[in-house]
């Protein structure tokens, strides 16, 4: 049985439908969109409705797309009715991470600050690389890309709503460098 939950996470959209049984392409927005390989379960909802529970069958992919089988998705024509749906998962049951290590959520919207420049601005987006992740920060320094790895980020303070970088020389574009 599916529990309710007071808040959910959306992690991606429904794509649309794939095959004739009812199956649902869902696209990710979000880099813990990978949870949804060890979920057995996933919330649906359209712009317009309340969430709605569903039970994962079974999971493949396609071009790129996670492809699920949900309970009560067993023709294509329910499936379609939900193409642009939130995926949404409850972020109780991801699975703990070791210390110092974060999902994408927990660090969206936080404050970025640099050693060296002082306020960075906001953490906006994440995106992955061949190399690495990528932080998006936008600020008084513009759009800066930061890579996610541990040489530069110092500490995450969670409580403070800050993450502490040391970032190398040149990799924030002073206005007066212009």
């Amino acid at each position: 049985m599916i529990r309710p939950v007071k808040e959910l996470l959306r992690v991606g959209v429904v794509a649309g439908s794939h095959g004739l049984r009812g199956e649902l392409k869902l696209r990710s927005e979000d880099p813990d969109f990978s949870v949804l390989l060890e979920h057995d379960e996933l919330y649906l909802q359209q712009s317009d409705g309340a969430p709605v529970p569903c039970r994962i069958r079974h999971r493949g992919s396609v071009r790129g797309n996670l492809l699920v089988k949900l309970d009560g998705f067993d023709e294509v024509a329910r499936a379609d009715d939900y193409r642009g749906a939130a995926v949404l998962i409850d972020p109780a049951r991801l699975p703990e991470l070791s210390p110092g290590t974060y999902y994408w959520h927990q660090l969206r919207g936080l404050r970025a600050v640099d050693r060296t420049e002082g306020d960075l601005g906001v953490l906006t987006e994440m995106f992955t690389t061949a190399a690495h992740d990528i932080y998006v920060v936008m600020g008084p320094f513009g759009e800066v890309l930061i890579p996610a790895v541990d040489r530069f980020l110092v500490r995450v303070d969670r409580s403070a709503g800050v993450v502490f970088f040391d970032l190398p020389e040149g990799l924030v574009e002073k206005s007066n460098d212009l």
